[in-house]
């Protein structure tokens, strides 16, 4: 799809998710960073920035992802499926996603942040990634959240079941050790 140049960033994160808001204040708070939010002086600054948000869509990612893991590798044990929901949802996994779709573009950060590359920081992008998963949660719905959420899972649980096996060797002797008590 493409996306008009002439949009602001906000419209344009909107049209590249197939998702349009309902409630522009929860896009504006999914994609506000407490270093801006904490630059207004206003006591409730906890309040204005995506802190809650990406607390709620930790959760709303990991019931999304273990339910499309879970059906969609029945064949896989608990385990196997444990290591592939880590390698989805780790911070560097989000924050590709984040990039994918321009997230940095559309972030309010303070001015120490700006200026020293906040705009490209993993944990920041990671952050605001769950943050923006939460606010369609909150507008749309588990449906739209998962809508939204599933072609990163499916990219990148492809790309982890094909490694599977080679990555994590801590979590495969303790199955091995487990499994021959």
């Amino acid at each position: 799809m493409a996306v008009e140049t002439y949009m602001n960033p906000m419209e344009r994160l909107e049209a590249t998710i197939g998702y349009t808001f309902s409630d522009k204040k929860l896009l504006r708070q999914a994609m506000t960073h407490s270093s801006h939010s904490n630059e207004t002086g206003d006591k409730n600054h906890h309040l204005l920035c995506n802190e809650r948000l990406e607390f709620l869509g930790d959760s709303v990612l990991s019931i999304a992802v273990s339910r499309y893991l879970y059906t969609t590798y029945p064949q896989e044990g608990e385990g196997v499926l444990t290591n592939m929901r880590k390698d989805v949802v780790c911070a560097e996994a989000l924050a590709r996603y984040a990039r994918r779709i321009g997230i940095g573009d559309c972030l309010y950060l303070g001015n120490g942040e700006e200026l020293s590359g906040g705009r490209d920081k993993e944990n920041i992008l990671a952050d605001a990634f769950e943050a923006l998963l939460a606010a369609i949660y909150l507008d749309g719905g588990m449906e739209e959240a998962k809508n939204f959420i599933l072609p990163f899972l499916k990219r990148e649980s492809e790309k982890t079941i094909k490694t599977e096996g080679t990555s994590d060797y801590k979590t495969a002797l303790q199955e091995i050790i487990q499994k021959n008590k």
